[in-house]
C-alpha cells in the first residue's frame, strides 16, 4: 500500500467515524413520530429494491453457486427459502417498529 493510499484510507475512516457520530447525535433529536416514519421509509425502500430486482439477483446468485458446484441444489433451495423468510421477517420488524415507536398520549 502506497503512502497516498494509506492517507486516503485513514481519511476515509475518519470521515466515516465523524459521519456516524453526527448521525448518532442527531438521531437523539428525532421525535418518536419521526423515528417511526424513518422505519416506514426504510421498509418502503427495501420493498421497492427487493421487488424490482433484488430478489431475482439473489436467486440468480444462488443458482450460479449451484451451477459452479459450490453448493448442492438442495442447499440452493434452502438458501432461496431462507432469503425469502429473512426478507419477510425484516419487513415485519420494520412495520412493527414504525407502529410501536409512536406512543399515543391522551391528556385530560
Amino acid at each position: 500500500m502506497t503512502k497516498k493510499q494509506k492517507i486516503t484510507a485513514v481519511l476515509a475512516l475518519a470521515f466515516a467515524f465523524s459521519l456516524s457520530m453526527a448521525v448518532m447525535c442527531g438521531c437523539s433529536c428525532f421525535t418518536q413520530e419521526q423515528v417511526a416514519e424513518i422505519h416506514k421509509t426504510v421498509g418502503t425502500i427495501l420493498d421497492i429494491a427487493y421487488t424490482s430486482g433484488g430478489a431475482v439477483l439473489v436467486e440468480q446468485k444462488i443458482d450460479q453457486l449451484v451451477a459452479d458446484g459450490k453448493i448442492t441444489p438442495q442447499q440452493g433451495e434452502m438458501l432461496k427459502e431462507a432469503s425469502r423468510r429473512s426478507y419477510e421477517a425484516l419487513q415485519a420488524k420494520l412495520a412493527e417498529l414504525s407502529v410501536k415507536d409512536v406512543a399515543v398520549e391522551v391528556s385530560e
